[in-house]
């Protein structure tokens, strides 16, 4: 792996003042870094990669991430990258200030199997907020979590960075809705998503959009905003929700 990261961060350097790309593939059981073209219009500040370069990614073997360089940005996942991120569905290794940035992979927001501690409310609700540009810390909890004496939520959501809101009629995009079912403290998460819908991830269903009524009306037990909203921006979320139906 560190002979692997050296050989992208030194290509990476090689290309600037361009931003370089190209994938991880694995092949028989090795990891091979396969450089690619960068076709974009504005190489300084973006990269864009041929089908024909993928598809002879493809051809190599199996491709687990791609690799691209910032060398006149920051650390960080931009909203195209994101975007792009989302559409193949791909790790993505980003070189800058001469190091190696490993970001997972997002699965889609929509239509996910539910999984205690990987896959589920507050991994949604966490998901949401990373495609918008806000990394929050993933707590470790236990199944029923609720019922040992944990409050997973009223814990932590105040040192993330979000407030709680008094109006409960001024929902906006983005907002947290915290649900308290059979439980002494709230234990399910919904993001508000506009039009009177929330996104939400409850025990042996796939993640879905519903409508904030009833049930999650009358079972709502707070809602909060994250306090610098404004600096967020909230398009590949919500673009991968038009993007997948329930």
């Amino acid at each position: 792996m560190l002979e692997l990261e050296q050989t992208i961060i030194t290509y990476a350097k090689s290309q600037e003042p361009h931003e370089c790309c190209g994938f991880v593939v694995l092949k028989g059981g090795e990891s091979h870094f396969l450089p690619c073209e960068n076709i974009a219009v504005d190489k300084e500040n973006h990269f864009e990669i041929s089908p024909e370069d993928y598809l002879n990614a493809e051809q190599q073997g199996e491709v687990i991430a791609l690799v691209h360089s910032h060398p006149n940005g920051d650390p960080v996942l931009s909203v195209a990258d994101l975007q792009t991120q989302m559409c193949c569905q791909l790790d993505f290794w980003l070189v800058c200030n001469e190091k190696l940035h490993i970001f997972p992979k997002i699965s889609p927001l929509v239509g996910r199997e539910f999984e205690h501690g990987k896959m589920d409310c507050y991994t949604l609700y966490r998901d949401f907020y990373r495609l918008a540009g806000y990394e929050m810390k993933n707590y470790e909890r236990d199944d029923h979590w609720w019922e040992d004496g944990l409050n997973l939520y009223l814990d932590n959501i105040e040192k993330e960075g979000f407030e709680k809101v008094t109006d409960l009629h001024d929902l906006q995009i983005g907002d947290v809705i915290l649900v308290q079912i059979s439980s002494d403290v709230p234990n399910h998460a919904a993001i508000y998503i506009g039009e009177q819908m929330v996104l939400h991830h409850s025990p042996k269903r796939l993640s879905k959009r519903d409508l904030y009524d009833g049930y999650w009306l009358k079972h709502t037990h707070s809602i909060w905003r994250f306090k610098q909203w404004s600096q967020l921006d909230f398009t590949v979320p919500l673009n991968s929700l038009a993007l997948h139906s329930n």
